[in-house]
């Protein structure tokens, strides 16, 4: 959506414009002025990436204003609107984008919304590509890139409490919850100085890859205000909650949320205090294999028998779940596979545990097999 300003001496003339860009709905009027005091007191407050100036205004010609614009806001696209075709040279000069003659047909007004669009998807294009991205890893190992090149903290415990916060964003955390999870082993004052001393390492080198200010602090709480980052974290809660809403998600989106979850959450970093944050991962990812194996093993069994192997992989001493798998192959036809994976699990709970299978599961396993012949 790109934001538009309107000045106009004019309330009728306003009145008209605003109602003929309601045609367009990718401009948003977010305000309009019939004096420039006004607008330039607003000013500092108010953010728009176009505004439609008339030239004949009282306390300043729009020239003047787009000159002030064009000043503070280099980015913002200029469009003069007026009856007097004289202005136009000075216009441009200013750095104007359009200059529209009153009255102003609907057909002219598409060709000034079309520089517009190009002119704020420039603007965008260029704003991005001067913008620091970080990208931020929790799986596997935990891991913080700043244009690929990896990002070093004064210490672990900064590491730690960065982590911490990516886990926690745009939540308040009171300060004693952060030294009771980070220092538990200390007495409070020093755990104290110790936070106070992490935070300042970490807002340091945040502040050196350019992500200013997004660790607030206020009446003893703190709180991380996400940034634009990239994370697989973050990546992987969106793609799950498209999953979870879904009655037949695409194996294609199940195949993308497993390439991101990988091992699961910082299996290389002994934090603690993320063992229930990873518990509920652990079910998400055993809940798209379940879900991949159901949607597959019907008709297309090699899929089908690779989730189902990630599934005993992960799980392999379930007795009630490696039961409800072996009538769900079944009942698709697929015998042999559940007589192999039956004996497999025979043979590695012998190996690994010295045990038998269940006398329930034994039975169970006669007559399935004998009933399935």
């Amino acid at each position: 959506m790109i934001r538009a300003v309107l000045i106009d001496n004019e309330p009728l003339a306003l009145y008209y414009f605003q109602n003929k860009l309601h045609a367009f709905q990718q401009i948003q009027v977010i305000q309009t002025f019939t004096s420039v005091e006004k607008f330039l007191n607003e000013l500092p407050n108010i953010e728009f990436d176009v505004i439609f100036l008339e030239i004949k205004l009282q306390e300043l010609s729009g020239l003047e204003v787009a000159d002030i614009i064009k000043t503070e806001r280099p980015q913002v696209s200029v469009i003069f609107i007026t009856s007097y075709h004289e202005f136009a040279l000075q216009a441009y000069e200013i750095g104007g984008l359009d200059y529209l003659l009153k009255p102003i047909s609907h057909t002219r007004l598409e060709k000034s919304i079309a520089r517009i669009e190009h002119e704020f998807s420039i603007q965008q294009m260029l704003q991005q590509a001067t913008q620091t991205v970080l990208n931020v890893q929790c799986f596997d190992q935990f891991a913080v890139y700043s244009n690929n090149s990896l990002v070093a903290f004064k210490t672990e415990k900064t590491k730690e409490l960065f982590a911490y916060f990516i886990l926690h964003p745009n939540i308040p955390i009171h300060r004693d919850n952060l030294i009771d999870i980070l220092w538990p082993d200390l007495d409070y004052v020093r755990a104290k100085s110790n936070l106070h001393t992490a935070l300042s390492y970490l807002r340091k080198t945040l502040n050196t890859i350019g992500y200013d200010n997004c660790i607030v602090f206020s009446n003893k709480y703190y709180v991380f205000e996400k940034p634009n980052i990239v994370c697989d974290l973050y990546d992987f809660q969106k793609l799950h909650e498209e999953f979870s809403r879904l009655e037949f998600p695409s194996i294609s989106l199940i195949h993308q949320c497993l390439s991101i979850y990988k091992n699961g959450l910082f299996v290389f970093d002994d934090y603690e205090w993320s063992t229930a944050y990873k518990d509920r991962l652990t079910k998400s990812y055993i809940e798209l294999l379940e879900k991949g194996f159901q949607l597959t093993i019907f008709s297309d069994t090699e899929k089908g028998i690779e989730f189902l192997q990630a599934l005993l992989d992960y799980d392999p001493y379930n007795e009630q779940k490696l039961e409800h798998y072996l009538y769900t192959l079944l009942q698709a036809g697929l015998h042999e596979h559940a007589y192999k994976i039956f004996h497999a699990y025979k043979q590695k709970l012998k190996e690994d545990l010295a045990l038998t299978p269940s006398p329930a599961l034994l039975e169970i396993s006669k007559k399935l097999f004998v009933y399935n012949k």
